[in-house]
């Protein structure tokens, strides 16, 4: 596989030309440090200090939303290996598959829908589908729980993870680490920053990170590389300049996981190991790479206003065999397969152009956002069927293609095209000192079209209207009501009449409380969460679709952190989710929704030693039974998982020692369909020692 060369030197000029339009303008004009009149503080997953997002200009504390943080320092503290494991410390967050399966980004969910993950107040849409364990240049992770279209547009309806990658630092420095552990699991990354001309302003950071691992599945091994690079530039007082380019790659084997049946649905003769490939290893290859060039500059034009133009481009590209496990057969060993072979190429770019600034109606502050968008996006899906792929004994596999190779049948080649232009704006209106309200409006135009589907046209309006008060000794309570849109499911499709659908269309109203004590934080919070024109069959005709389908979730989340004493925390949290398919006819209306848990708790307690640099780390994380699919009777068994860790520190050196899933709970994740489900991590064990600024 090779990189594309042209569209990351296209999306490498393109963000490099204002950076040099910059420099023109701004040449005679005083340097200034960057962050030299902005302070951010975020610790531990407070929600609080700091502002949401890259863009969103919402005060974290005045956000009418639940929200939560992780730092980076949190995701090296809990052992963090993926973005899977991240969403473990999140409330109603699942925490979906093992990083050994295909796409993990598939099965991440927040209070029972899929996530949509952005970098920068970006949209990623296939970037982060390349490697999940991608961490190393993430400074971090601000997870967003409902829909959220006004500002980030088109998204998935369960919220949104916000990644903030890395920033240059003023002061040179330079951090690595060196990790062993379970299944020969080998990852070295370096982390370096300073400034390249402090007289210009000019300040860089680079991070990388190599694994090569091998996995708990047979024959699995784990290759990835990630690589980023980032700029701070502030010329002048009044402009200050960012370019971040990353680059990742991840090559394994597509893992099909375990069958049903003889995991979850015993089979009358034994158990699967989790660890057992029931792919050919010889043809189930999967490599994905993915360029992401993002760039934004922040111009003060006076008067508390602020012009900010912002430009990303992210590219995919993979390769693959995939074998598929179909139905059991009568002796519940062996199953069905069939197989493909498969290339994708996407280029995916966002331009934005922002104006934000503050003023007065009366006695009322105004902080006012509008902005500009335009998407593109171009892709293309290459498809081979595998002639005939033989069934396989489960408990003892016997791989076909050792030795001779599979015949291919040509599938399909599709192009696909997605242009998009939207209008936003948004304002924080402070009418007293304790009191604010958020309101936003979003309007939206889509055109989709491509060599496999008729080109179709959308117009949206989405909208959000939320506030907080102030109560007074640390207390708050928050409200608000947001709207969300998605066209992947229905962009293309068309009715029995002929007529294109219109987006999936989310709501969710939302009512909590935040406390923030010296030593003590805490939020609680209900929540309904809509999912509507979902598409359905339709009665007339089942091979045709109608949008009358309609999917509710109920809830109630806990969520805080506690000094107990000096030098000891307890962080933690509990959701309860209550999931129904109100309306289909599928004949799952009534029934409970896929791979969502009803009750999902965690805990995470740090003891910091007074006499010693040591620290000792404990977590427990607990999900119950989910259906396997909407209204499904064969459920994905409740689990506990429990991980312990330490960590010692020699000046700037620190050794740390993590066990995750420290009494081996078998457990399993859903991958979609009705035949497999993908094993979770067994025990690991590793061993890091780390060198920060």
């Amino acid at each position: 596989m090779t990189i594309r060369v042209f569209p990351l030197l296209s999306g490498l000029l393109a963000c490099a030309s204002p950076f040099v339009l910059t420099a023109l303008a701004q040449a005679q004009t005083p340097a200034q440090k960057p962050g030299a009149d902005e302070t951010i503080v975020v610790t531990g997953s407070k929600a609080s200090g700091g502002e949401f997002g890259a863009k969103s200009g919402i005060p974290l504390d005045k956000l009418p939303q639940s929200v939560q943080i992780l730092t980076s320092s949190d995701l090296a503290d809990r052992g963090v290996v993926s973005m899977g494991d991240a969403l473990r410390a999140i409330p109603s967050a699942n925490p979906g598959a093992s990083r050994t399966s295909p796409y993990q980004s598939f099965t991440l969910k927040i209070r029972g829908f899929l996530a949509d993950q952005m970098r920068n107040g970006v949209r990623q849409r296939y970037y982060e589908d390349v490697d999940a364990s991608s961490l190393s240049n993430v400074e971090r992770i601000e997870v967003l729980k409902g829909p959220s279209a006004v500002l980030y547009g088109e998204s998935a309806v369960g919220g949104i993870i916000s990644i903030i990658t890395k920033r240059p630092r003023e002061e040179p420095g330079w951090g690595g680490s060196l990790t062993a552990g379970t299944d020969e699991r080998f990852v070295a990354s370096f982390d370096v920053t300073g400034p390249i001309s402090e007289s210009a302003g000019l300040y860089a950071r680079a991070t990388a990170e190599i694994e090569r691992s091998g996995t708990f599945i047979d024959f699995m091994d784990m290759d990835r590389e990630n690589f980023g690079l980032s700029f701070t530039w502030s010329p002048s007082q009044s402009v200050t300049s960012y370019l971040v380019m990353e680059w990742q790659r991840r090559k394994t084997l597509r893992n099909p996981g375990l069958p049903v049946i003889g995991t979850i649905v015993s089979n009358g003769v034994g158990e699967v190991d989790h660890s057992t490939f029931l792919g050919e290893p010889r043809h189930s290859g999967l490599e994905s790479q993915a360029p992401l060039v993002q760039f934004w500059s922040d111009i003060q034009l006076g008067g508390g206003w602020t012009l900010t133009p912002r430009l990303s481009y992210s590219g995919f590209e993979t390769e693959f065999r995939q074998i598929r496990l179909r139905a059991m057969q009568a002796d519940g060993v062996t199953v069905n397969r069939n197989g493909r072979y498969g290339h994708e190429d996407d280029h995916y770019t966002i331009a934005q152009l922002d104006l934000s600034g503050t003023f007065t109606t009366g006695s009322i502050n105004h902080s006012l956002l509008l902005g500009i968008e335009y998407d593109r996006e171009r892709g293309s899906f290459y498809q081979e069927n595998m002639a005939a792929v033989p069934s396989i004994n489960t408990l003892n596999p016997v791989y076909a293609f050792s030795a001779a190779d599979p015949a291919f049948v040509f599938a399909f080649d599709n192009r696909y095209n997605v242009d998009g232009v939207s209008l936003y704006a948004q304002d924080v209106i402070d009418l007293t000192p304790d009191w604010n309200v958020v309101a936003g409006l979003r309007w939206s135009n889509i055109r989709s079209f491509g060599n496999g589907y008729e080109a179709t046209r959308v117009d949206h309006w989405t909208w959000q209207l939320g506030t907080t008060y102030d109560l007074g000794g640390g207390l708050s309570l928050y409200g608000g009501y947001n709207t969300g849109f998605d066209i992947e499911s229905s962009a293309g499709s068309l009715s029995r009449d002929g007529s294109p659908f219109e987006p999936e269309v989310s709501d969710q109203g939302e009512l909590g409380l935040r406390y923030q004590g010296e030593s003590v934080r805490l939020s609680a919070s209900i929540f309904q969460i809509r999912r509507t024109n979902v598409l359905t069959a339709d009665p007339v005709d089942p091979d045709y679709s109608i949008q009358t389908g309609e999917v509710r979730v109920r809830g109630f989340e806990l969520e805080g952190a506690f000094e107990l004493t000096p030098g000891l925390t307890v962080e933690g949290g509990y959701a309860y989710l209550d999931g129904e398919v109100t309306k289909s006819n599928n004949g799952d209306q009534g029934g409970a929704i896929a791979d969502m848990p009803k009750h999902s708790a965690s805990l995470f307690v740090t003891w910091r030693s007074e006499a010693a640099p040591l620290e000792l780390r404990g977590g427990l994380n607990y999900y119950s039974s989910r259906a396997l699919l909407n209204a499904s009777a064969i459920l994905l068994p409740a689990y506990t998982t429990v991980d312990l860790g330490a960590s010692y520190d020699f000046d700037a050196v620190r050794v740390s020692l993590i066990a995750t899933n420290v009494f081996d709970e078998r457990y399993f994740a859903a991958s979609g369909n009705a035949f497999a489900v993908y094993a979770g991590d067994p025990r690991q064990i590793s061993l890091t020692i780390s060198r920060s600024f």
